[in-house]
């Protein structure tokens, strides 16, 4: 953060620091809850593989609807990112890959990183970007270490590091030997939140200090992401730039009322089929996987009191309306 925040001087529009990130549709694309791991503060509704993996043939029509609608209509790029559960277990997930690569898309897995690097070699060339996630309970360090390796000269690989408070200390030490090991990903080392909603766990002020400081590096990502800092702008024209941790950490990830532009930057795709502007789920349903999908035209005024999802946080938003796509 390159700034002071006052509640006295609220933010009035939260916008990418990066204009290219504003025409950039991040589809976050739940594909089943099936997980080689069981975190034991991941809910069981993300792993316990109670939901199928979704077909291949309704991923595909959905596939074909965003590329009319925010490729061809708007030339917005759409940009997959899949997730769980743990989406390389999809049965058919190279053949998604190739498919997505193969109509325009650009793409990317949130993974922990726990399939052979034979499997990583096989799919590394479908994709434009990961986010592995280091869950301390059950990753292998060298293991983690090596599928990041395969990866990030051909790539950006961005490493978060699940921080909980009762083992933090051994985490940052593996944090940190992440950084020596990969020192041309980034990571962050992420808070946690009570059952994935808006209550942090209980860290100490000590605690958060380092989670803010991170494992900082020198390298900077060299290819492209679908999402990087915000530009937060006072009523009184001050702007500060601002990482989701930092929002989160602060406690200004709250938006109510003001217009924000799920589903013009975002989709959110459910195990269950459903189809989403954003995780938050504000706006309800507008449409299941296998059948025609409303897709959005303009932005929607945000009901929730507080923003949890990085992906949600990492959207525009304004005190003043914004209008429909042109």
């Amino acid at each position: 953060m390159d700034g002071a925040h006052t509640t006295a001087d609220p933010y009035t529009l939260i916008a990418h620091t990066n204009p290219h990130h504003a025409q950039t549709v991040l589809v976050d694309w739940m594909l089943g809850n099936a997980c080689s791991y069981a975190c034991s503060y991941c809910p069981k509704a993300l792993h316990d593989g109670s939901i199928r993996w979704q077909k291949t043939e309704d991923v595909l029509d959905l596939y074909r609807q965003m590329k009319a609608h925010y490729a061809d209509r708007y030339g917005k790029t759409v940009w997959l990112q899949f997730t769980g559960g743990e989406p390389t277990m999809h049965p058919r997930i190279i053949d998604l890959l190739r498919q997505a690569s193969d109509m325009g898309f650009r793409v990317s897995l949130i993974s922990n990183a726990s399939r052979t690097l034979r499997f990583w070699e096989k799919i590394r060339d479908c994709l434009d970007s990961v986010i592995l996630t280091y869950h301390n309970e059950f990753a292998t360090l060298d293991h983690f270490i090596a599928v990041g390796d395969l990866l990030v000269d051909r790539m950006n690989v961005h490493i978060n590091v699940t921080m909980h408070p009762d083992r933090f200390d051994r985490t940052f030490d593996e944090a940190k030997a992440l950084r020596t090991g990969l020192p041309n990903a980034t990571i962050t080392l992420k808070p946690l939140r009570v059952g994935f909603e808006a209550e942090l766990y209980d860290y100490s002020s000590e605690q958060k200090q380092i989670l803010s400081r991170g494992v900082p590096s020198k390298v900077r990502p060299s290819g492209v992401t679908p999402r990087s800092t915000m530009q937060a702008t006072t009523g009184s024209g001050q702007s500060h730039t601002l990482r989701a941790n930092d929002f989160i950490l602060q406690g200004i990830n709250r938006w109510e009322g003001y217009e924000c532009n799920i589903g013009l930057e975002s989709l959110r795709i459910k195990g269950s089929g459903e189809v989403l502007r954003a995780v938050c789920g504000v706006g309800g349903r507008i449409g299941h996987l296998g059948a025609p999908v409303a897709l959005p035209d303009a932005a929607i005024r945000c009901s929730k009191a507080a923003c949890s999802c990085v992906a949600d946080i990492l959207t525009t938003k304004s005190k003043q309306p914004m209008g429909h796509l042109e």
